[in-house]
């Protein structure tokens, strides 16, 4: 049973192509993958070229964008720097980049929605795109933490999870476990996991239910953290559980959904 595993940027091919599942380039593009493979959730890497546009022509469950620099184009709508854009399962938009753009982009193997998690399936009538600020749809900010839920699976008709998180010194997690698989991008710093040390551009895939805890160097660390469905954490030794979504977690609301 795959447990915990960390994928290296050094270790992935550079593709010159738009190598997401589901989804296809139309212009120059070079992408990476930044996940292990046969897994059920999968993540990306990707440059992209001014005016490329990406395009979704079959079925696809949530998947999401976070703009690493640069920025893009969706439908209109500008999603700058540090910002998500969150696809409902099978949304046709039309995304292009204005300028030279690096983007993380992950979602599911499946081609719909989870319906079996802890909020049930998603209301039908989705395929909406959601263009989020930089700031995310719930914030905590502190003097040395940054924390920003861009989705948290609370959306009526979508139920897809993707953090941000910062400390800027040395941060240690309590022995934990989440209730579903999930992804860590690392942005910036380190985090080590036992003997396993993962910097920047580097992914880790820990399994659902998988016990660990991790530690940062003295000037912490940045990371996203997707994952395909709403999740409860465990903290041992107490077994308490702790839903993770915004309001639950006492993130504050944020007027900045676009």
């Amino acid at each position: 049973m795959r447990k915990i595993e960390i994928v290296s940027p050094d270790a992935m091919p550079l593709q010159a192509d738009y190598a997401a599942p589901r989804c296809r380039a139309e212009g120059p593009a070079q992408s990476q993958p930044a996940s292990p493979p046969g897994l059920s959730i999968w993540m990306l890497r990707a440059q992209l070229a001014a005016d490329t546009a990406l395009r979704w022509d079959e079925r696809h469950g949530d998947e999401a964008l976070y703009v690493q620099s640069g920025e893009l184009s969706v439908d209109g709508r500008t999603c700058p720097e540090g910002g998500a854009v969150i696809l409902e399962a099978n949304a046709r938009p039309t995304v292009s980049a204005q300028v030279a753009t690096q983007v993380i982009h992950m979602g599911s193997r499946e081609d719909a929605p989870p319906a079996d998690g802890l909020y049930g399936a998603p209301e039908p009538g989705g395929g909406q795109v959601h263009v989020v600020g930089p700031r995310g749809t719930f914030e905590a900010r502190e003097e040395d933490r940054d924390t920003r839920f861009f989705a948290d699976s609370t959306c009526p008709t979508c139920r897809l999870w993707l953090l941000y998180t910062a400390r800027e010194s040395a941060s240690e997690s309590p022995v934990h476990s989440h209730s579903q698989d999930e992804l860590i991008h690392i942005l910036r710093g380190e985090i080590r996991i036992g003997s396993l040390r993962a910097g920047p551009g580097a992914s880790v895939f820990i399994a659902a239910d998988q016990l660990y805890h991790f530690e940062s160097g003295e000037t912490g660390f940045a990371f996203l953290n997707y994952r395909r469905d709403a999740s409860e954490m465990t903290v041992k030794p107490t077994g308490e559980k702790l839903l993770e979504a915004g309001l639950a977690r006492g993130l504050i609301a944020v007027d900045d959904l676009r």
